[in-house]
This record gives C-alpha cells, structure tokens and sequence, in this order.
C-alpha cells in the first residue's frame, strides 16, 4: 500500500463510509488526512461508544494493515500517528480502542499514548 492508495483501500475495508468522503471532496478523490480525520475518526469514536466491539476490532485491524502493508512509504506511518495519535486522548478512557490496536499502530502512536493522563 501507498500513501496515494490509503484512501481507496480505506474505502474497501469501508464502503459505507464513501458518501462521507465523497461529502468533503467537489470531484476529486478526498485526501488521506481528511478521510481519516474527518470520517474514519468520528465513526470509530461512534463504535467504541456504542461498544460495538466487532467494529473496532475491524478498524484496527484495518489501521495495522496500512501499516505493515504501508512500510516503504513513511507518509501512512505520518498520517496514522497524526490522525490517530492525536485523537487518542479524546478517547483515552475508553480502553476497547488501545486494547486492540495492533503493535504497528501502536509503534505509530507511541508518542502520543505515552502522553495520555493516567497511562
């Protein structure tokens, strides 16, 4: 995977969420940073607080994938460690997410799990 596929892979793991990208962008493909920050984030926030652990589980898995498949382009290790590493703290308490992410996106978010109040 690349930086420039993240998007597109993001929306085969996650077709519903499409119309939201698509709802950001006038004719172009919507942006990495946007998709992520902008869609994924408020949807797997909505997951974790409605405990749907299956869901969350998914997104992981799907943010691990990116990652390790992701490995030659350091610009999806940046967006990750952005996008997610800077959201965890609105979420530090609900420990479903940390618990499943993978040690990819841990690694990634390092910096900012180690700066989350309590941990």
């Amino acid at each position: 995977m690349t930086f420039d596929m993240f998007v597109q892979e993001m929306l085969a793991w996650f077709p519903f969420l499409r119309a939201k990208c698509m709802a950001y962008m006038d004719e172009d493909e919507p942006l990495a940073y946007i998709a992520l920050g902008c869609v994924f984030n408020p949807w797997l926030e909505e997951s974790l607080n409605a405990g749907d652990v299956a869901n969350v589980t998914k997104a992981c898995k799907f943010l691990e994938h990116a990652l390790v498949e992701g490995k030659s382009d350091d610009r999806i290790e940046n967006l990750i460690a952005i996008e997610i590493g800077e959201w965890l703290p609105e979420v530090k308490k609900n420990k479903l997410l940390l618990s499943n992410l993978g040690p990819e996106t841990l690694s990634a978010c390092s910096y900012h799990i180690s700066r989350l109040p309590g941990e």
